[in-house]
């Protein structure tokens, strides 16, 4: 199933008590990116939900995870006909670093009125480019990142003012995209932050929400995010997930904060 499924396996120690090993190949430096921390809890979700979808899933960062064991214990709050309710709290060595509250549902039972006010992107084709210099990071030997705008940010490392990142992503090890994926992929892309302000280090996620609107069809996803604001070292970031037909299959919002190069 690939390297995502596996590093995200989970063991039952419990009534709705979960054991997980968060492995190399998702780190931005020394951490565990956040979006890979959050698809392990939302999988536990799942898991005590009997493999139900994310429709809605908001997560706080208490502190940084490392390497190694965690536990997740997932409380079941309401169980209905076609939506059910979680809360999650991720521990390691007893101190809670994640708390998740979250709605679930058969994604594929969705049915109702259809309206969108956002467009894909126009973009050249996933073929038509190239993995960029940029990556340079542990995580990017796990996801192939192909930005399509904003390269001009990584070829001069001076702010552009855009406050914008379009890139596609893929597995590296060719693995399909699942439901749960979309919620690592939802923090993927590079912050777009980087382009507001120069000397921009880390960027740490404090809160993320993840709506899902469906499953992803097969091949590269085409992540759109956008920075419209940083006030005192906190900015915000909206993304969007479009799937190779065309198809917003996630939406998202984070809080930042923006932490320079001292």
């Amino acid at each position: 199933m690939g390297k995502f499924v596996d590093d995200t396996s989970l063991e039952e120690i419990g009534n709705h008590r979960w054991k997980a090993c968060l492995q190399k190949g998702w780190r931005i430096g020394r951490v565990p990116n956040g979006g890979y921390v959050l698809a392990i809890v939302g999988r536990a979700i799942s898991q005590s939900l009997s493999g139900a979808d994310p429709l809605s899933i908001n997560a706080f960062y208490l502190e940084p995870t490392t390497l190694g064991e965690a536990e997740i214990h997932v409380e079941i709050l309401r169980l209905g006909k076609g939506t059910q309710f979680a809360t999650a709290r991720m521990y390691q060595e007893g101190s809670l670093k994640v708390i998740a509250n979250a709605a679930y549902t058969d994604l594929d039972k969705l049915k109702g009125p259809t309206n969108t006010v956002m467009t894909m992107p126009d973009v050249p084709s996933f073929d038509a480019v190239d993995v960029p210099a940029h990556n340079v990071l542990e995580i990017h030997s796990t996801i192939d990142t192909r930005i399509v705008k904003g390269r001009e940010f990584f070829d001069s490392q001076e702010p552009t003012g855009t406050g914008e990142f379009i890139a596609y992503m893929q597995h590296v090890d060719g693995a399909p995209i699942g439901v749960i994926d979309l919620l690592m992929f939802g923090d993927m892309i590079p912050p777009p932050s980087f382009t507001l302000v120069p000397n921009v280090g880390w960027v740490p996620t404090v809160e993320m929400t993840i709506q899902l609107r469906g499953a992803p069809a097969p091949g590269p996803i085409l992540c759109h995010a956008r920075s419209h604001t940083l006030i005192r070292g906190v900015t915000e970031q909206d993304s969007e997930i479009w799937d190779s037909n065309g198809d917003l299959v996630a939406v998202g919002r984070q809080t930042m904060k923006v932490r320079s190069i001292s």
